[in-house]
């Protein structure tokens, strides 16, 4: 089945309607026009049932062109029942499927491949691709006799062959017409480029690249080929500073001007922001803006430990300034040692408004990832695949989408004795009626108890939808750049990668920490109320007990203030889920390991419709907190206060990371001063070993303006979650829902 659809992505290479956009330097398109979108009707099992309100839905709406709506319902009535999707939807049990609709956890990867991908693009940009199908063929010869397992092993190899020939013949696609439009061009300068362009498709990919256009040209012909095979997203660009740093310097000599490179780095920008995915519409809610998460990684250590900083770094940098774009998602590494004038030219970039870079910290996530396996060398050399996931390039099989957890409902379940209070159904153990219990300590062990139950089935129910892809939907571009699958004759979904894992998104654990805060304070320690009348005004909503709601929002206190009693909670809720979720000896679809971040995408809204009132004093069906930070409006003392509280909570527990948003008044980081008081605030967190912070810097009567005019406010980026977004471009849940972030306005 495999070595079939291997030929069928070769099919489609060859017959796609490919273009090459006036004023181009780089050729290669994800669809027939700009900002088309693919749609893969062999995956996406709900397509049938959704394409009819796809360009009238309130999330990410898609427009089409005359006749395109009726050619894709006839297709996907065609394949309906027989898509990936209906083939992963038949590995799950109805009590995993009744979890997932009450909202206690999401199950990922089931209508797309597995994603999260950064090849070894230091290797490649060395090699071409020639090399590699020469190794699969060298490994096809070497074959002694063809048992089932040998047979298995040249076919994988086969398809390898097959994949990378017909990506080399699809740049040759592009060279030919790049001649031909030369031919037809009357414009000389514009003639050359594009006989430049004819040249490189030629070279690249099959050949190593000549100089810093070819490598781009590979590096985005590789990326196109990962997000045209699959309807996969989290494929990342790896460390291009640092890659494509030789290149840089050859031209320079050379006589290429820096002017160039910046437009060749641009318009890779330009063209990894024009792919689109097509999600479900509860999909698109939940990753408000269309969000593809494709990193590219800028700053850190070299395998050394010497700063990585170059001035290809700061081109880059300086191109963010010059030209914002949502994606790629632009990461910066910081350590101990790094480049102080291009770390303030990373926080200048952020300072502007434009959403980008994401900071990650070196002293946390290396050591992190030496505890999951990785050497010193390797863990030098991470990256991120997904929001915040780390991972090293071209040795990792990482899958960033095992769903999302959500102990917040958990907690509910657990207050109410294993019963769902809005669907009335029993979908949790017994574990007691909270109204008799006369402790904390019998709240706590009721919860981890349902925890414990809820995680191992889901994960469970996840390693069997995993498995699915290795026989149906094998990532055959990843693997063939990946260390292992080529000496191994196996696919990534087989397991055939140095090192591989599957992450466990945790949300919200700012409420759950100040809900069991105002559950010991107001009900235990202080004795404000029972537990009786606590669960009482839950119930009803707070309706008539608006006086207990205040109670439980202003008497405790609130995760995000440096207050140890709810951050201590924060703390003990990363270690439960850990234990739960990472120390676990079940084993993913892979034959990997489980780790865990807290993220939330915009599923803090999306989960939050199902979720009733809560002790934090939160209302029923409104935005939980979004990923590791505060709840919105609950942090008041500041920005120190609270990124302290979010390092508190032990960051070494989540080995793949932990999602901080915080939003800035621009008032306040104007001038030398603003960028000194930036610096010191993500400094000191990181000193505190906080893993990640992204930051929006925008006033909230700007964006209620946005809201009002959005025509005039059309280029306003903003960090919705591991990703960025135009603002406008949201829908007004999730827009209200940032606006609703603290806005920190002082230090």
């Amino acid at each position: 089945m495999v070595l079939h659809r291997a030929k069928f992505f070769k099919y489609f290479l060859e017959n796609r309607t490919i273009f090459i956009d006036e004023d181009s330097l780089l050729a290669g398109h994800t669809a027939s026009r700009l900002v088309g979108c693919p749609v893969f009707v062999d995956v996406l099992s709900w397509l049938s049932d959704e394409i009819e309100n796809a360009d009238t839905r309130a999330y990410d709406p898609y427009q089409f062109l005359p006749g395109e709506k009726e050619e894709l319902k006839d297709l996907a009535s065609k394949w309906k029942g027989h898509t990936f999707g209906d083939y992963t939807k038949e590995q799950i049990d109805s009590e995993s499927a009744l979890m997932e609709e009450l909202g206690i956890f999401t199950i990922g990867s089931r209508e797309k491949d597995t994603g999260a991908n950064a090849p070894d693009y230091y290797n490649l940009v060395k090699r071409g691709y020639r090399f590699y199908i020469d190794e699969c063929r060298k490994q096809i010869a070497s074959l002694d006799n063809v048992d089932v397992d040998a047979l298995g092993r040249k076919n994988t190899w086969e398809s390898f062959i097959i994949v990378m020939e017909a990506i080399i013949d699809h740049a040759h696609r592009y060279a030919d017409l790049a001649e031909k439009m030369s031919a037809e061009c009357s414009n000389a300068e514009r003639r050359q480029q594009l006989l430049t362009i004819a040249e490189n498709c030629r070279t690249v990919p099959e050949h190593p690249p000549k100089n810093f256009h070819q490598a781009t040209q590979l590096v985005w012909f590789t990326h196109l080929a990962f997000m045209l095979e699959g309807n996969g997203h989290n494929h990342c660009l790896g460390r291009f500073d640092q890659y494509m740093y030789p290149f840089y310097q050859a031209d320079l000599k050379n006589g290429v001007s820096e002017d160039f490179i910046s437009d060749l780095v641009n318009e890779l920008k330009l063209k990894v922001s024009e792919i689109k995915i097509y999600r479900p519409a509860m999909e698109a809610q939940s990753y408000a803006g269309c969000p593809l998460w494709m990193h590219m990684f800028l700053g850190g250590q070299k395998a050394d430990g010497k700063d990585a900083c170059n001035p290809l770094t700061d081109l880059i940098l300086r191109s963010i300034l010059e030209m914002p774009t949502k994606e790629p998602a632009m990461s910066f590494r910081y350590h101990n040692n790094i480049n102080r004038n291009t770390f303030r030219l990373a926080l200048e970039c952020v300072r502007g408004g434009n959403s980008h870079p994401a900071f990650f910290n070196d002293n946390i996530c290396i050591p992190n990832l030496l505890s999951m396996g990785y050497n010193i060398k390797e863990a030098r050399e991470y990256c991120v695949c997904g929001c915040v996931e780390n991972m090293v390039p071209g040795i990792t099989d990482e899958n960033a989408n095992v769903g999302f957890f959500n102990p917040y409902k958990i907690l509910e379940i657990t207050l109410n004795d294993g019963l769902d209070p809005i669907s009335k159904k029993q979908i949790g153990l017994h574990t007691g009626d909270v109204r008799t219990f006369t402790s904390m300590g019998q709240v706590i062990e009721a919860f981890r108890t349902q925890i414990h139950y809820f995680a191992v089935q889901w994960l469970k129910v996840f390693a069997r939808v995993q498995a699915c892809h290795a026989y149906l939907l094998p990532t055959f571009t990843a693997s063939c750049f990946t260390a292992g699958c080529i000496e191994k004759g196996e696919y990534l979904q087989q397991g055939a990668a140095p090192h591989k894992f599957s992450v466990c998104a945790i949300t919200s654990p700012a409420n759950v920490a100040d809900s069991l805060a105002a559950i010991d304070v107001c009900v235990f320690k202080e004795k404000y109320l029972t537990m009786a009348e606590l669960m009482d005004a839950l119930a009803t909503d707070f309706a008539g007990r608006e006086n207990i709601r205040q109670l439980l929002l202003n008497r405790a206190p609130k995760f995000g203030n440096n207050d140890e009693l709810v951050d201590d909670y924060a703390r003990a809720l990363t270690g439960w889920l850990s234990d739960e979720l990472q120390f676990t000896d079940l084993k993913d679809g892979h034959g990997g390991r489980y780790t865990a971040l807290v993220s939330t995408q915009s599923y803090n809204v999306t989960l939050g419709e199902q979720v009733g009132a809560m002790p934090d004093g939160r209302h029923a069906f409104t935005p939980q907190a979004d990923n590791a930070s505060p709840m919105s409006g609950r942090d008041t003392n500041g920005p120190t206060a609270a990124l302290s509280s979010v390092a508190y909570t032990d960051l070494f527990m989540m080995q793949t990371g932990e999602l901080v948003n915080q939003r800035f008044d621009p008032a306040l980081l104007r001038g030398e001063k603003g960028l000194d008081i930036l610096e010191s605030i993500v400094r000191g967190y990181f000193e505190q070993y906080g893993e990640h912070l992204q930051v929006n810097v925008v006033d909230t009567e700007t964006l209620r303006a946005a809201q009002k005019n959005p025509k005039e406010y059309q280029n306003i980026l903003v960090r919705v979650a591991g990703y960025s977004a135009y603002f406008v471009e949201l829908e007004r849940k999730v827009q209200d829902d940032i606006i609703s972030r603290t806005l920190q306005n002082c230090v």
